[in-house]
């Protein structure tokens, strides 16, 4: 039997210091922070904040840890995309709104392959899911008058942010580098969808909300808003300004 736990990397310190007072053992990758034996279970601990729990008893050890490290418990909105890169069908900003302790067995949807087993779960866990999506013709018409893919993903995640306001203290958590003309507030991680537990929930819902969508093709796709034509990274001059590209 095998669990699976995600901490961010502020969490880290808390489930290393716990972990230390099991019987240690040693780490067999570069990719392994610290490993030890926890009841009839190997636990290991990654340098990217996974955590993996291996044994006949590691559901049992797996509550034990959570319980052990007492981390402190924040409601997150979590927002992520899919589909932005394609040349086709829509693109689906999502937002789940949670308790970072109850996603923490999520990863990001590109890694999961039973993608609405996980998305189930995701909605059984969460306090609230919510969708924004802008489909291939919708995105055609944006670019053609003037705006490009970073500014219709900020609307979007705007949209949704602005859905959660009478919620009450709630932290926003994006994935990717910031956005220019996103509300002020909303904090921006790259690889967050690998990184914070309620991202990584958003990804799943995204990634499986785009999956039921259309395969029709995204007719300004190649070309930048102004019409001319889209520039890669690679061909991205020093001090140009090509806001179609963006780290993930």
């Amino acid at each position: 039997m095998q669990c699976m736990l995600n901490f961010a990397e502020e969490e880290k310190g808390k489930v290393l210091a716990f972990l230390k007072q099991f019987p240690g053992k040693e780490t067999k990758t570069r990719f392994e922070e610290f490993r030890c034996k926890v009841g009839k279970s190997t636990v290991t601990l990654y340098n990217s904040g996974k955590l993996v729990v291996q044994g006949k008893d590691s559901e049992k050890v797996k509550e034990r840890i959570l319980k052990g490290i007492e981390l402190d418990r924040e409601l997150i909105l979590g927002i992520d995309e899919a589909g932005r890169g394609e040349d086709f069908g829509p693109m689906v900003v999502a937002a789940v709104l949670a308790d970072s302790s109850k996603m923490r067995g999520l990863r990001d949807s590109k890694k999961v392959k039973r993608l609405e087993e996980k998305r189930k779960l995701v909605e059984r866990n969460a306090v609230a899911t919510a969708v924004f999506k802008i489909e291939a013709r919708e995105i055609d018409g944006l670019r053609k008058k003037g705006m490009n893919l970073n500014q219709i993903e900020a609307r979007a995640i705007n949209a949704l942010a602005d859905s959660f306001l009478g919620i009450g203290k709630v932290r926003v958590l994006v994935d990717g580098s910031p956005l220019k003309g996103a509300r002020k507030g909303i904090e921006f991680i790259v690889k967050g969808d690998d990184k914070n537990a309620v991202i990584g929930a958003a990804s799943v819902v995204a990634k499986s909300e785009r999956n039921k969508g259309g395969k029709e093709k995204r007719l300004s796709w190649g070309k930048k808003s102004t019409g001319q034509k889209r520039t890669s990274a690679k061909e991205k001059k020093p001090g140009g300004d090509n806001l179609d590209e963006r780290k993930g």
